[in-house]
């Protein structure tokens, strides 16, 4: 592949890990300069993230979301 194929796969890739900052967002009004509106945004990206660390934590490493510490 070229460079600037690459690039551009990797600024698409960049853009679609956006798109989920608008889900569960239900406002009517244009409230982009809004912090509780913004922070709600960014709230519910960090969700999913956390969400798909757990996933990733129980399926590839078999870990549990809280595991037991040995004593040794």
């Amino acid at each position: 592949m070229s460079k600037s194929v690459k690039k551009l796969m990797l600024t698409a890739g960049a853009l679609a890990m956006l798109l989920p900052v608008g889900i569960g967002c239900n406002t009517t009004e244009p409230v982009i300069w809004s912090w509780p509106h913004n922070k709600r945004r960014i709230m519910k990206v960090m969700d999913g993230f956390h969400k798909l660390h757990m996933d990733v934590d129980r399926i590839i490493f078999d870990m549990d979301e809280y595991p037991i510490e040995s004593d040794h």
